[in-house]
């Protein structure tokens, strides 16, 4: 288990998320979506705080460039 993920499975994994959302919302609903176990660390991972938009997200959890989706 790694704390990366990829844009693709992080999009997947909170496409319907309501926002603003803490971290644990956004670990909650990635599990309940099905994320992959990656994607799920990779949200407990992040900063505490409330994000406001998947782009807040992004800009806070560890991407791996070399996976594919």
């Amino acid at each position: 288990m790694t704390d990366t993920t990829t844009v693709d499975r992080l999009r997947t994994a909170l496409s319907d998320v309501a926002y603003p959302a803490d971290k644990a919302q956004l670990a909650d609903h990635a599990s309940r979506n099905n994320a992959d176990e990656d994607t799920v660390h990779a949200l407990r991972s992040v900063p505490d705080g409330v994000y406001g938009s998947f782009d807040e997200v992004l800009g806070s959890i560890a991407i791996d460039q070399s996976r594919d989706r």
